[in-house]
Order: C-alpha cells, then sequence, then structure tokens
C-alpha cells in the first residue's frame, strides 16, 4: 500500500469543497490540478485513474489525489454516486511512501503532520464524514471567522484519518482477537444485506451460540447489536450524503421495517433519523 506523508508546521490553504451527486454514468473528467484533492465516496463507486493506476473507491472509502497527479475517470460509474471532496495546498510537498505489508510504526518516516494512505477505508467512518460534512457546513457560512474556520476544519479532519492509520499500525486501534476482529470487520462490510446472526456464524464456520457467547465476552456486546449498530451507520453515512428518505435509508442499510429501523436509530442515537438528516444542511452540490 502506498501512503502519502508531509512534514507541516503551517496551516493548509483551502480552496473549495462541495459533495458530488450523480444517478448515473458519472465520468470524472481528465485534469492534472495545482492543488491536493480529498475525496470520499458516500455512495456508489468512483472508477478513477491516478498517474496511470487505476482505482475503484467504494463507498466508506477515500482517495488522495497529490498536486502534479493527472487523474481521469478510466470508466463511467455504475448507478448513483456522491462523494465528498475538498481542493487545498500547503506549504510543505506531500511525498509518496511505498509500505510492505509489514509496515509498522519504526519503518514510518520521521517528522511528519499528516500520514495515510492515498486510498483507503476509515475504521470509524461516521466520525470521518461527520468531520468532513462539518468542513462544507462552515464553507457555506457567513464569513465571519471563515478564514480561520477552513483551515482548522480540514486539518481536524486529516489529523483525523492519520490518527486512525497511526493507531491501526500500532495496533492500538483494538484489543480485540484476529477472530472477533475479523468479524467485526466482515460484519462492517456486509450489514446492508440481509444478513443474520446464523448467517455470521454459518460464514465463519462457527456454532451460532459458541460464537455469540465469544463476541459478547470480547467486545461485550452481542452479535445482534453490533450487527444492528453497523447498519445505523450505514444509514447515518445516507442521511448525510443524499436526499435519500428515511424508508429508503432503512431499506438500504439491511432494515426491512421502518418503523423498527426508527426505533433502534433512536435507541442507538438518542434522536430520530429525521432529526440527524437536519443537523447538517449547508453544502455545496454539483451534479
Amino acid at each position: 500500500m502506498n501512503y502519502v506523508y508531509t512534514q507541516n508546521d503551517t496551516l493548509l490553504h483551502y480552496y473549495t469543497c462541495g459533495n458530488l451527486m450523480s444517478r448515473d454514468s458519472f465520468l470524472h473528467v481528465r485534469r492534472t490540478m495545482d492543488c491536493h484533492v480529498l475525496i470520499l465516496v458516500l455512495k456508489g463507486c468512483l472508477p478513477i485513474t491516478v498517474s496511470g493506476v487505476p482505482h475503484l473507491v467504494k463507498a466508506g472509502e477515500f482517495i488522495f489525489l497529490k498536486a502534479g497527479e493527472e487523474h481521469y475517470g478510466h470508466a463511467p460509474a455504475k448507478g448513483s454516486l456522491s462523494y465528498f471532496w475538498v481542493h487545498f495546498s500547503s506549504d510543505h510537498p506531500w511525498h509518496t511512501y511505498a509500505a510492505k505489508a509489514s509496515l509498522n510504526l519504526c519503518g514510518l518516516p520521521k517528522d511528519f503532520t499528516y500520514f495515510l494512505p492515498e486510498h483507503g477505508s476509515p475504521i470509524h467512518f461516521q466520525r470521518v464524514s461527520l468531520l468532513f460534512r462539518q468542513l462544507i457546513d462552515f464553507s457555506r457560512q457567513d464569513p465571519l471567522y471563515l478564514d480561520a474556520m477552513l483551515p482548522c476544519s480540514l486539518s481536524l479532519l486529516l489529523m483525523e484519518i492519520t490518527q486512525e492509520c497511526l493507531n491501526m499500525l500500532s495496533g492500538t486501534l483494538t484489543e480485540f482477537s484476529p477472530t472477533i476482529y475479523s468479524i467485526m470487520e466482515w460484519v462492517k462490510s456486509n450489514c446492508h444485506t440481509t444478513l443474520t446472526a446464523s448467517e455470521i456464524a454459518e460464514h465463519f464456520h462457527y456454532n451460532q451460540e459458541y460464537l455469540s457467547a465469544l463476541f459478547k465476552k470480547e467486545t461485550g456486546m452481542t452479535l445482534t447489536y453490533y450487527l444492528n449498530r453497523c447498519r445505523i451507520e450505514v444509514s447515518k453515512a445516507l442521511l448525510q450524503g443524499s436526499d435519500i428518505s428515511i424508508k429508503e435509508a432503512a431499506y438500504s442499510c439491511g432494515f426491512h421495517d421502518e418503523k423498527y429501523y426508527m426505533k433502534m436509530f433512536r435507541k442507538y442515537e438518542g434522536i430520530t433519523p429525521l432529526q440527524y438528516k437536519t443537523a447538517f444542511h449547508k453544502k455545496r452540490i454539483n451534479h
């Protein structure tokens, strides 16, 4: 995996940001920019080639495009696509670090401020997407303190991704066993389907009662509780990134009963889906 990093003792220079939304067949224009670009995909899949290397950036993933790198869509996106984007620069250059699979903190470059994968997936996607939405929301507000708020908000976003990356590399992100961690990641990736606790156990070749007890012992949660929590996280990203209805959000994240979804959302978040949807509403949208 390739990482990008920079040493930066000054604030980043924010240019512009927004939310691209397309119903079908979006094709990214071919261009080479003199600023950096960070893209976080909320829905769909973005086909994009960067410096000759093709990427498929799926929902829940981000990609960092360095200034001077030619990038373009090598194929139209299939179906709906929505992603956050921000353009910015810094006083110091960003470098690429080609890491081996065994990369650990001892192998990292020294004296960096930001360090993140070129193409990666945040573990805490909801937190990262919320910071991105906050940046977009700030960009649409009145100009008082705006020159300070935007660079700080952008820096906070990149620091969050950097911290997640460092936690992952140092092994401090989770204290769970490899088996439970693998199950949690798999559930997170498949929770939008008609998944049940018994199907999770079957996929990992465990007896359901045994796996449920093991999962509860290590995490303090039941499998069903964790599955629903992951579904709520998916629905929150959907509610943030589009004009999707509450019913559509429920069905898109694995729930098959709108009322049950609303009940679970309030249980996990303390507010209704509609209240959450309207929490951050100002954003620049381009089609």
